[in-house]
């Protein structure tokens, strides 16, 4: 009767288990010293817009504060959103911006260049509550509306429009 188990079989098992064993051996204090030095923090109800909204402009928390603005304007009213075709950061920063105008009918405008003149031109202003701007410029006879670090400004239109 022969041996179920030759030398070449056992040499096998034990090559395995020995790459086993060394792999466990150099990750686990990798996978310890990573999960102690970063553990799970808890996140709050906006914790995806904000750490969007920090990364694309640098302000911190800033979900509040748009939502705060908007809850402050007329929710029949639509909230006037404009982006760059040829800047990704803004589009993103643009629908970040439509998700949390909510309950606001929204319209985003992808304009070429930074100047939406003649988009602004052609609205009525008693219909927007909010213009928002990302990564674009605001016109000079649009009233200054609140800056928030690079690249956003939002103007409140109960203030008066003048053109």
């Amino acid at each position: 009767m022969t041996s179920r188990f030759s030398y070449g079989r056992i040499a096998h098992v034990l090559l395995w288990c020995g790459l086993a064993v060394a792999s466990l051996w150099v990750s686990i204090p990798k996978i310890y010293s990573g999960v102690t030095e970063f553990p799970l923090r808890p996140t709050g109800p906006l914790h995806t817009s904000d750490s969007y909204l920090k990364f694309a402009t640098g302000v911190s928390g800033l979900s509040k504060n748009l939502i705060s603005i908007f809850q402050s304007t007329n929710a029949s009213k639509r909230v006037i959103i404009f982006t760059r075709k040829d800047d990704t950061f803004s589009c993103g920063l643009g629908m970040t911006i439509a998700y949390l105008a909510s309950p606001h009918l929204v319209r985003v405008f992808e304009i070429n260049g930074t100047h939406p003149d003649n988009e602004l031109s052609k609205m009525n202003p008693h219909e927007v509550a909010a213009v928002v701007f990302c990564r674009t410029n605001r016109p000079a006879w649009l009233p200054a509306g609140k800056v928030f670090g690079s690249g956003l400004e939002v103007v409140s239109m109960t203030e008066k429009v003048r053109r």
